[in-house]
């Protein structure tokens, strides 16, 4: 919004109103929609006297009406590169006449008049930009009135900047280009080539999921998303092909999961499900259930995730894939260990280790996120004990067992390490080899800093990763650390601050460890009985034993 006061009070008020004052639906809101709702329409109808009176300044008025009319095909500043394709022949009928052949003189005093009014603002190398509300307020004018020109002019946009960006950009900066020359592609009514030639080809990089898995661009990715919805995210384009359609819904609800949108993220990934079981794409279907499985854990739904997950299997097992079935044998594993069934998830994480040995022989042990669920699972028990007072107890030696198979299949991880690996791995294995050397510290004394320097390394990569639905798993692990290292006030900040995130989500099972923690590090009573109201709400068995553990301990 460039700081618009009262732009930025329309959309707060546009977002309390209609969207119960959640920001991060910002993405949704049509200006058109909250000028006419906030403010009676008030906005639209002063432009609408300007492009009046603009269209009656003859020549240099319809040079500058044809300038701002330009500025309607963007939703960012429009850079030189991208007018200067508009401005040449040939002519797009109703749109670029005034302004095809004109001077370069010609064109800067068009600007500078519409910059003295304040209908326009120059950015940096030459760059144009123009207020929301007036971009909108024109795009409608194109798009309605002359639907070829809005066309055509997309178009020229997508060809532009397809053809004058890098191949295949390395930064979030190199990929702007790529992000930018989706939304004129799917404005064009290109949206199949857009999808295969830009967004698939060369933004995501195939299986690479570049932009994602490396650069952890989650928000500029799900804005490439919205443009083959409409709205979003109930109808992909019927432009697309099946395949495509699938595939786009399921992209949607990743990265909304991943930006903490989860209740938004459950509608996309509900039908793509429903399309691939109808498709008989067993293959599909047992990667998306299991999708499903994941997200309704971190929503809350325990027995939902449990029954989605098992559903899965079924699937996977009809597809004959093998890593299908090895892979999601780990979903199933993880909602029962958080059901509080820890045998049968043992059991289903050891068949999916023999799975992954046949599969991969040089890599035998789980990795990736399903080493990462297995190994918390490992080391339960010796986080429950390191939370406890009075010590180890009589299980010393396979706390000690555990703590030390958790460590080596960090250390394991990391020299299996390839380039291109997913930042959200990395930082998850991070977190493994943090939280070991944590437990280890507490309960046998030894030194803290390897445990800080993995914990950090966790947090930052979590971070970076994108991923906020993961952010509190490593801001707990340091609240903890914190509190071990004197510094308390650090500690509860880290807890403040996953709560925010886990509120938003909503993520309750993670509310349960937050105020299970601050229980623990705090020694206080009133967040006891919240996490005992969301353990039984929610059927958080995994947490059934720490629960107790502190009740015992507190009274």
């Amino acid at each position: 919004m460039d700081g618009h006061s009262l732009t930025l009070q329309l959309l707060g008020t546009y977002l309390q109103e209609a969207h119960e004052g959640d920001v991060r639906k910002r993405d949704l809101i049509p200006f058109e929609e909250a000028d006419s709702e906030i403010q009676g329409g008030h906005g639209f109808r002063t432009i609408a006297a300007y492009e009046k009176w603009l269209g009656g300044e003859k020549e240099r008025g319809a040079r500058q009406l044809a300038v701002v009319r330009l500025l309607g095909l963007f939703d960012r500043p429009a850079n030189k590169g991208c007018l200067d394709a508009l401005r040449k022949a040939p002519v797009i009928a109703n749109l670029t006449e005034p302004l095809v052949g004109i001077s370069g003189a010609q064109w800067n005093l068009a600007v500078s008049a519409l910059a003295k009014r304040g209908l326009v603002s120059v950015e940096a190398d030459a760059a144009l930009d123009a207020h929301p509300l007036i971009r909108e307020y024109f795009a409608r004018q194109i798009r309605e009135k002359n639907p070829e020109a809005w066309r055509a002019a997309h178009g020229r946009l997508f060809e532009y900047l397809r053809d004058s960006t890098e191949k295949l950009p390395d930064t979030a900066e190199g990929l702007q280009p790529l992000y930018q020359a989706v939304a004129h592609g799917c404005h064009a009514g290109r949206q199949q080539e857009t999808c295969d030639a830009i967004y698939s080809a060369r933004i995501n990089r195939g299986q690479e999921f570049y932009s994602t898995n490396k650069l952890g661009l989650f928000g500029a990715d799900l804005g490439a998303v919205a443009c083959f919805f409409d709205p979003p995210w109930r109808r992909v384009s019927p432009a697309l092909t099946e395949a495509a359609q699938a595939w786009l819904l399921n992209a949607a609800a990743f990265r909304l999961s991943a930006l903490g949108r989860l209740t938004e993220a459950l509608e996309p990934m509900r039908a793509v499900l429903k399309r691939d079981v109808a498709a008989e794409s067993w293959k599909e279907a047992a990667a998306s259930a299991s999708n499903l499985s994941e997200l309704e854990l971190t929503l809350g739904d325990v027995p939902g995730a449990v029954r989605d997950a098992e559903q899965s299997v079924t699937f996977a097992d009809r597809s004959g894939d093998v890593f299908q079935r090895m892979g999601k044998h780990t979903t199933p594993a993880d909602a029962l260990y958080q059901a509080g069934r820890r045998a049968e998830a043992l059991e289903l994480f050891r068949e999916a280790e023999r799975l992954q040995g046949e599969w991969q022989p040089r890599y035998p042990r789980l990795y990736s996120a399903a080493g990462f669920r297995y190994c918390d699972l490992l080391l339960a028990e010796a986080e429950r004990a390191a939370g406890r007072r009075g010590g180890v107890g009589a299980d010393g030696a396979a706390l000690s067992e555990a703590i030390r198979e958790g460590e080596e299949r960090g250390r394991e991880w990391f020299m299996w390490r390839v380039p291109g690996d997913p930042l959200l791995d990395i930082a998850l294995d991070h977190l493994t080899l943090g939280r070991a050397a944590l437990y280890r510290s507490i309960l046998v004394g030894t030194n803290l800093a390897p445990a800080r320097a993995e914990i950090e390394s966790a947090v930052d990569g979590l971070r970076r990763a994108g991923t906020t639905h993961h952010v509190p798993r490593g801001l707990l692990t340091r609240a903890w650390l914190l509190h071990r290292e004197g510094n308390p006030a650090a500690a509860r900040a880290d807890l403040d601050e996953a709560q925010e995130i886990a509120e938003r989500g909503p993520m309750p099972l993670f509310l349960a460890d937050i105020a299970l923690m601050r229980a623990r590090l705090f020694r206080e009573r009133e967040p006891l009985a919240e996490a005992r109201r969301l353990i039984e709400k929610h059927g958080y068995g995994r947490r059934v034993g720490e629960l107790a553990d502190l009740e015992a301990e507190l009274g």
